[in-house]
């Protein structure tokens, strides 16, 4: 039973935007032995082999120039300067219907390893009607893993809102998990070189 419920969950990562504070594309910037992308590609394949796709939007060609994995499934978003909103549509239309939920992770958050994710999804494997989210700072937001019954309304967010709009909407549906290290996120150059002067934990 397990196993048909992991093989019916993907994971959607988010790498459309345009790094306009960073100066480059930040899905191709190096951290430590990868790029960003590259990592949250190795953590999404790792818990759920080739169930991932990537939406990219901005340096497109690029970017999918720089990827050796022959097993996620690249979609491109062409409206990715209307915001996050349009590149998780875009993103979940890409979905399998046999899909039964979504973990949907960034391209900036370097801090996360395989270990935090996976509670993320065996939380969901547990409780599969519940979203299941990260809770930062103050924050509530990805990696979350949302069942396939709120589709519709991730195909319906617009904006730059991203689904911390849907988080808070169904508060009393929401599973929440600590992980601080998901509030590590790279904005500008800035913020990767500190995080690649740090010790690797």
């Amino acid at each position: 039973y397990i196993l048909i419920m992991i093989n019916r969950i993907h994971a959607l990562i988010l790498a459309a935007g345009e790094s306009k504070r960073f100066g480059s594309p930040k899905q191709l910037a190096m951290c430590g032995a990868t790029t960003l992308l590259g990592h949250s590609i190795r953590i999404a394949r790792k818990i759920l082999a080739d169930r991932v796709v990537v939406v990219l939007g901005a340096h497109a060609q690029l970017i999918r120039d720089s990827l050796a994995e022959p097993a996620i499934r690249i979609v491109e978003n062409k409206n990715w300067q209307t915001g996050l909103a349009s590149s998780i549509c875009c993103g979940i239309q890409a979905l399998p219907s046999s899909c039964t939920a979504v973990l949907i992770l960034l391209c900036d958050q370097p801090r996360l390893n395989e270990d935090m994710v996976r509670l993320l999804v065996d939380a969901w494997m547990e409780n599969p009607s519940r979203i299941i989210a990260s809770q930062y700072h103050n924050n509530v937001g990805v990696p979350a893993v949302f069942p396939a019954y709120y589709f519709p309304e991730l195909l319906m967010l617009k904006g730059d809102t991203g689904a911390r709009h849907l988080l808070r909407h169904y508060q009393d549906h929401v599973q929440l998990i600590a992980m601080p290290e998901a509030g590590v996120d790279i904005d500008y150059t800035a913020d990767l070189a500190a995080l690649n002067e740090q010790p690797a934990s």
